[in-house]
């Protein structure tokens, strides 16, 4: 492949120079060529995680069903020691679809097809439906929930799903690092031009190497946690805060505990849909 140029000099004369450039637009078709493979196999990759959680999620919603149906009197009683397996089943599905939904939840944001219902959405009833979640959590455990909302407004326009799934996996995580008969604080507090929400738990604190990963996908923390997760939690929070055109920041030391703080700004941005439509 060659380049020329015609310069005409001063003289009358035209001068052409050729330039080789094979191997340039060698190097650029390779790298055209790798960018186009690499997009149809993110792409790939997406459609398989969606169908496989599209597929997973059915029968684990079946056997969460069944096994709340088991529960029953009615059903007929059960020993001790079914009923526990009834228990531990039920628990583990619903640990299962958890993680299987927020797989799903990812890719269609990895995909650029999530989009955000919004409304004016109520912070008091979004707290509450997100503690709801995490009480039986935090009873086995002794652990206290302090909701700090004097400085937050009554309303702030938002996905009310999402937001209240974001404020889910914050105390979630909070309780898995806070120590026996402890404190987390959920608090809310109006900002000259949004709002924050935080959560602080009096845990272990996260060092400066696992805070450097914290975001990233599949990767659980296992310093002083009671279990191990996905590790989609904070993903998930990330993701989903910053399609509201919002941020995180985590404010952690060693023995220090752990804050993450989210910011939703006055207007969300990127991809809405509004609740009027």
């Amino acid at each position: 492949v060659l380049s020329y140029a015609v310069i005409h000099l001063p003289n009358g004369q035209v001068m052409i120079t050729f330039v080789d450039v094979t191997d340039t637009v060698n190097v650029e078709r390779a790298l055209k060529d790798r960018n186009e493979a690499l997009e149809k196999s993110d792409q790939l990759k997406n459609e398989f995680v969606q169908h496989v959680s599209y597929e997973l999620r059915s029968p684990l919603t079946n056997i969460i069903g069944f096994t709340e149906l088991l529960s029953l009197p009615s059903t007929g009683p059960l020993t001790p020691k079914q009923r526990e397996y009834v228990e531990h089943v039920g628990s583990s599905s619903s640990v299962l679809l958890t993680i299987v939904n927020d797989i799903l939840d990812l890719a269609t944001v990895d995909a650029g097809i999530m989009q955000l219902d919004i409304s004016e959405m109520s912070i008091d009833r979004t707290i509450a439906a997100a503690a709801e979640l995490v009480a039986d959590r935090l009873e086995e455990h002794r652990i206290k929930l302090k909701v700090d909302a004097a400085a937050a407004p009554k309303s702030f326009h938002g996905d009310e799903v999402r937001v209240r799934q974001i404020l889910y996996n914050l105390l979630s995580n909070a309780a898995n690092y806070a120590p026996e008969a402890s404190t987390i604080t959920l608090a809310c507090r109006q900002l000259a031009q949004g709002v924050e929400f935080s959560v602080h738990d009096d845990g272990p604190g996260m060092p400066p190497d696992v805070l450097e990963s914290v975001f990233r996908r599949f990767e659980p923390r296992t310093n002083g946690g009671r279990r191990r997760g996905a590790g989609l939690g904070l993903s998930i929070v990330k993701s989903f805060v910053e399609l509201h055109g919002g941020t995180v920041r985590i404010e952690t030391g060693t023995d220090k505990g752990t804050t993450v703080v989210c910011t939703f700004p006055d207007t969300p941005s990127g991809g809405i849909r509004e609740a009027a439509e």
